[in-house]
C-alpha cells in the first residue's frame, strides 16, 4: 500500500562509482571529484516538501527535504547517490548527461516491506 503504482513518480538516479583526485602542475593533490554512473530511470513515492512525521523517521539532526518510499526489492539507492527529481536529464546517445542533478541521498532506512530514502536539495552548476 505504501508504494501503490498510481502514487509513484518517475525520477532519475546515478550511483557513486568512484572518487578521483586532480593534481596541479607540481603533482600536489588539489581537488577531489566524484564520478557517477549514467542516469537510470526509476519510480518512487515522494513525501511533500515539509511535514512533521518525517522529522522523526531519520532523527532530528539529519538534514533532508523529502523522503522517497521504494519497494523493499528496490535497493539501488545508497548514501551519496544523486537524483534528478524536479528536472529531467537530457541523456545523450552514450547514456550520460550534462544536466545537473538537483537532489542527493543523505540517508537510507530499509524496513521489512519498504525502503525510506531521505534526500536533500542541492544547487549544482
Amino acid at each position: 500500500m505504501r508504494t501503490m503504482t498510481r502514487n509513484r513518480k518517475p525520477f532519475y538516479y546515478a550511483t557513486l562509482t568512484g572518487v578521483s583526485m586532480s593534481t596541479d602542475k607540481d603533482g600536489n593533490y588539489v581537488e577531489e571529484t566524484n564520478t557517477y554512473s549514467d542516469p537510470v530511470k526509476a519510480y518512487g513515492v515522494f513525501t511533500p516538501a515539509d511535514g512533521t512525521a518525517r522529522s522523526q523517521l531519520f532523527g532530528m539532526d539529519e538534514i533532508y527535504d523529502k523522503v522517497i518510499t521504494l519497494n523493499s526489492n528496490d535497493d539501488y539507492l545508497a548514501v551519496g547517490s544523486v537524483l534528478w527529481v524536479d528536472v529531467e536529464p537530457e541523456i545523450d546517445t552514450k547514456g550520460s548527461t550534462d544536466t545537473p542533478f538537483d537532489y542527493i541521498v543523505t540517508r537510507v532506512a530499509p524496513s521489512l516491506n519498504f525502503i525510506s530514502v531521505a534526500i536533500r536539495k542541492v544547487n549544482v552548476s
